[in-house]
């Protein structure tokens, strides 16, 4: 890769963790979310993979406007692959929906585009 390129793609990246991002979740803590009775996404991804940079601004706009009802929180595959693995996930990046009791009720995996993640939530119960 020349410097040109890996000096744009590093310019996207920062543009792209800049303009918004959630919480990351240790393993312990992934445990300990699923019990804490509020419906939960979790991505699972990376933080150098580009889909989920692109999730990023994504993720905390709907957060946002979400607010208390829900969490959204990261998991990053490549530091824990052993604990992704035990989720099933296969490719980054993965979003999966958690319901209150702590059940997944749906996963998506790529982009998602805000406007059908958010479709996808209310069809779940989550408005």
């Amino acid at each position: 890769m020349s410097l040109l390129r890996f000096g744009a793609l590093a310019a996207l990246c920062l543009s792209l963790s800049a303009e918004g991002s959630v919480p990351t979740l240790e393993p312990s803590e992934l445990a300990q979310i699923l019990t804490s009775l509020k419906w939960t996404v979790v991505e699972f991804g990376g933080p150098t993979c580009v889909p989920c940079m692109k999730m990023q601004p994504i993720l905390a706009e709907i957060q946002q406007s979400l607010g208390s009802r829900a969490q959204i929180r990261n998991f990053y595959v490549t530091q824990h692959p052993k604990e992704a693995q035990a989720h099933k996930i296969m490719v980054m990046p993965t979003q999966v929906v958690f319901d209150p009791s702590g059940k997944e009720v749906t996963r998506h995996i790529g982009y998602w585009p805000k406007n059908e993640f958010l479709a996808a939530l209310a069809k779940a119960g989550l408005k």
